[in-house]
């Protein structure tokens, strides 16, 4: 007997509780604060799904890893401690 495989889509949105969610690879804008605030970083490629209803962008697991690597690097680029 095969075993059902949790899905990691969402059930509803996080801003709206809208259930229309649909699966998108895009740019991700991530807003820093801090010694940085004011400054934006596009993570470009993420996987994640985006709420129809209201446009909320959430990233997949594998969306968000990618969006935390990437902001990472931007710090440290912005920071000046990449050599």
């Amino acid at each position: 007997m095969p075993s059902k495989t949790k899905s990691s889509k969402p059930v509803a949105c996080e801003q709206c509780a809208g259930t229309d969610l649909v699966r998108r690879i895009t740019t991700y804008p991530v807003r820093l604060t801090g010694p940085l605030e004011g400054k934006q970083i596009h993570v470009g490629r993420v996987a994640l799904h985006e709420c129809l209803s209201c446009g909320h962008l959430m990233p997949t697991a594998a969306g968000q890893a990618k969006v935390a690597r990437n902001v990472d690097m931007g710090i440290r680029l912005f920071l000046g401690e990449l050599h």
